[in-house]
């Protein structure tokens, strides 16, 4: 990773929803981020994942804080 990729990592919170208050790094200002938490599949007699599917849109920043993102309860 070059000096430009590391200025260019931000700390972000997410607000809302079932990751409320956790902190990521991101790199660049991405639009949305994807959080997923893994279902608990019942016997299919196949190996099949299952996750749930959260969507968190970019809401702004605090300055030289973290960027803020909220939420979306309509994204799939």
């Amino acid at each position: 990773m070059g000096t430009s990729d590391m200025a260019a990592r931000r700390s972000a919170v997410l607000s809302g929803g079932p990751a409320d208050g956790v902190r990521v790094t991101v790199a660049g200002r991405p639009l949305m981020l994807q959080v997923t938490y893994p279902c608990t599949v019942e016997e299919t007699g196949a190996e099949v994942r299952v996750e749930a599917l959260h969507v968190y849109r970019l809401a702004g920043s605090t300055g030289d804080g973290p960027l803020r993102y909220g939420y979306d309860p309509a994204s799939p």
